[in-house]
């Protein structure tokens, strides 16, 4: 396979799990994210209006807010929208810039998995502990499980992102000026 096929078969393959990560994770964050403007309005009138707030209000958001965080983390790694700094941007050119995208992406991975792990770790204690949230009873740990697995994908994300940079795939969203 030539150097360009390999590239454009790198670049089809980025854009194909984007468009499929896009119409399912970004759905689901996306209702989260309606679901707890719902749940504040919902909570906002039934504490000031009816003096009667949603029970488990705040703990039903602060688990939608983590499921936001951990679900949309994967989807930033893979469209490159996280914040970067462009120190190299006008230095490093051609193969050096494709060997710095591989490497850079590799130690995101590195850091993702021991990030995941940490919470996953985390996870277990919980579960061991029996913690429930106090005023829905249901536990935690289940919660943070699946957080840690969707940290888990950000870091698959990442080694794909690698290996697509040294199929020679070129950068793009928030990486175009780097």
């Amino acid at each position: 396979m030539t150097n360009l096929a390999s590239q454009a078969s790198a670049e089809r393959a980025l854009d194909s799990l984007t468009r499929i990560l896009d119409r399912s994770l970004g759905l689901v964050v996306a209702a989260i994210m309606f679901f707890m403007m719902v749940l504040t309005f919902i909570d906002v009138v039934g504490r000031q209006g009816f003096d009667s707030p949603v029970s488990g209000g705040g703990e039903m958001t602060e688990i939608a807010l983590g499921f936001v965080v951990y679900m949309g983390l994967p989807l930033v790694c893979l469209r490159r929208e996280h914040i970067t700094i462009g120190l190299m941007a006008g230095i490093l050119k051609g193969r050096i810039r494709q060997v710095q995208h591989v490497l850079l992406n590799l130690i995101f991975a590195g850091v993702t998995f021991i990030w995941a792990r940490q919470v996953w770790i985390q996870a277990e204690s919980l579960s061991a502990a029996n913690n429930e949230l106090m005023f829905l009873k249901v536990s935690i740990a289940p919660f943070v499980f699946i957080m840690s697995g969707f940290a888990f994908f950000a870091m698959l994300i990442f080694l794909f992102l690698a290996w697509c940079y040294l199929r020679g795939a070129e950068p793009k969203s928030g990486e175009e000026g780097n």
